[in-house]
């Protein structure tokens, strides 16, 4: 039984540690029935809140050689070969492709989106657009919103795309019990889902929400065929053989290897039919990024993802030899703190674990440049980022007296005036190596015992709060009000979403105030509001912005030319999701 829980969390936290959906900051806009902004509304993309984002339009890029203005485009001219086959190097795998039983991280997702196409889509400006759907109408405080579909859709396997296929496809999603934990928080218990008619849904929050569109641009927009789905229920080994609405269809997968798309020659959008006859996707199941990158250099590979440093270096040596697109944009590293259970539930030992965590010394010797530090959860690549705020590191000299305070009171904690902890990771070669950077730094005021686990068990632990400290990679939402399930109340229980059990809630209030809200200027206030909380409760150290790399053969064109069906550019990548349909080989 707790092999079948564990593979199961496995499955449900790869969402939350590796992807939680999509990067990019994004805002939002409550649309009227023509897809217009509503004359309510004046977010905005851009940082003109007085937010100093230093990042560009494309979807939150390092830097200049890395922004994909070098790719192939069919908009330039470039000579664009019809058909052709692609071979991908995915960085991890997925138990199966089913998006409402099973949360996907990047890799699936980057397989996922060439399959299912989402009711919503992240443009390059971080703003959400329609993609399945026409239009979006808010009622007057938020608390639900009307969904017009495009007509005209079918899926795949020919039945038709309609309001009923989304109604099924979010029940799916909150009846089971793995996947409704992610999102279910912020729809309403009783009636989450309404059918109106042929073409529209209705969608009932849980609070007054301003940015729910942005949801849909996630995991839960994915709608799969009825039949498929009801189909499924009977022969599970479905789950492997999705079926959507999307540019691609799945012709093979054998999962922990490869799975082989080939072009939806139906589908529903001609101009933006797939380019390519097939794309197979390799999965990286043994994490050896070096010699994945090896693979792409020597052509045994077309297009790989990666976040590993080590390889990322190596790609930026090969300059233009190699086509290299980085974000930044989505995930944070972050060494949680068990808020709950001794001897983190005391925001002493907290304060002095964050300021005596060596920050510098991390950048220098793990990611040596190939991420940025981070400070909040936001890099500098989104319009929410927030330079003024700082946390604790690299500061140890006021560790010392803390801790001393804490032993004094709570001795059976302390061991030789050091705090007794247990600092858990997976198994990985860099958390190695920095589990002994930062041990070395905690040694004067802690007695550190090392747990290394499975992924899976470590998965497990965190989620049922089995721990003290570890480290995670989440966060990255396409908006940050969905990154809010990782920071609320109501996402603490006995499996828990909110991984270090941090309830606030003042900081729920906060929540609650920005996700009604349809002004940027507000929005980014009030998140500067909740950051300078989290800094401030010491449950987090933001280690670093997860850098995620795509790199490509310079043969490969197209990957910024993905556009909505309304011709509003995409970006170029986003947590290393690239779409599939617009990529071609040139001549």
């Amino acid at each position: 039984m707790l092999k079948t829980q564990s593979r199961w969390l496995a499955i449900l936290l790869a969402l939350a540690v590796i992807a939680t959906a999509c990067g990019g900051g994004s805002t939002d806009d409550a649309q009227s029935e023509s897809g217009d902004t509503t004359e309510a509304d004046d977010s905005s993309g851009d940082d003109d809140s007085g937010g100093d984002s230093d990042g560009d339009d494309s979807g939150g890029n390092v830097d200049e050689s890395a922004d994909g203005s070098d790719v192939a485009s069919a908009d330039d001219g470039a000579d664009v070969q019809t058909g052709g086959e692609l071979r991908i190097a995915l960085q991890t795998e997925a138990d199966t492709l089913n998006p409402t039983n099973t949360p996907l991280n990047r890799a699936p997702t980057l397989i996922a989106t060439a399959i299912f196409d989402t009711l919503v889509v992240i443009d390059a400006e971080g703003q959400w657009q329609n993609n399945l759907s026409e239009s979006w109408t808010p009622n007057d405080d938020f608390t639900s919103w009307d969904m017009t579909l495009r007509e005209g859709i079918t899926f795949s396997d020919g039945e038709p795309f309609n309001a009923a296929a989304v109604v099924a496809t979010v029940d799916a999603f909150f009846s089971d019990p793995l996947t409704s934990l992610v999102f279910a928080p912020a729809f309403d218990a009783e009636t989450p889902v309404e059918l109106i008619d042929d073409l529209t849904v209705r969608f009932n929050a849980s609070t007054p929400n301003a940015q729910l569109p942005t949801y849909f641009a996630e995991q839960i927009g994915m709608i799969g065929s009825p039949a498929w789905l009801a189909a499924r229920n009977d022969d599970p080994s479905l789950d492997q053989m999705p079926i959507g609405a999307g540019p691609f269809v799945i012709e093979e997968r054998v999962q922990d290897r490869s799975t082989v798309l080939v072009r939806n020659e139906n589908y529903w959008n001609p101009d933006q039919a797939a380019i390519l006859d097939r794309i197979e996707l390799f999965t990286d199941s043994e994490g050896q990024a070096d010699s994945t990158v090896s693979s792409l250099l020597a052509g045994d590979i077309d297009l790989l993802h990666l976040t590993d440093a080590t390889p990322i270096l190596q790609l930026r040596d090969e300059g233009d030899a190699i086509t290299r697109i980085e974000d930044q944009s989505g995930e944070e590293f972050i060494m949680l703190m068990n808020a709950t259970i001794a001897p983190f539930d005391d925001i002493r030992v907290r304060e002095a674990a964050t300021a005596a965590f060596p920050q510098s010394a991390y950048a220098e010797f793990i990611t040596q440049g190939s991420a940025d530090s981070a400070q909040t959860l936001f890099s500098a690549d989104t319009p929410w980022h927030n330079p003024d705020l700082v946390q604790l590191g690299d500061q140890p000299e006021l560790a010392g007296p803390l801790v001393e305070s804490y032993c004094a009171d709570v001795p059976e904690q302390c061991t030789d005036g050091r705090v007794d902890i247990e600092y858990q990771h997976d198994i990985s070669d860099e958390l190695t190596r920095m589990a002994t950077l930062v041990g070395d730094s905690w040694s004067e005021f802690f007695n550190i015992t090392l747990d290394v686990v499975p992924n899976d068990q470590h998965i497990t632990q965190v989620t049922l709060g089995a721990y003290d400290t570890a480290t995670w990679r989440y966060h990255g939402f396409s908006d940050p009000d969905v990154d809010s399930i990782f920071l609320s109340c109501n996402t603490i229980g006995a499996l828990s979403i909110n991984f270090s059990r941090n309830c606030n809630p003042e900081r729920d209030a906060l929540i609650a105030q920005q996700r009604a809200s349809t002004d940027f200027d507000e929005r980014y206030a009030i998140w500067t509001d909740i950051q300078q909380n989290l800094i401030d409760s010491f449950h987090y150290i933001v280690v670093e912005h997860t850098n995620w790399v795509v790199a490509a053969d310079p043969a490969v064109g197209g990957i910024c030319d993905a556009t909505t069906p309304d011709g509003i550019a995409l970006p170029c990548q986003n947590g290393g999701v690239v779409r599939l349909p617009q990529l071609f080989l040139t001549n």
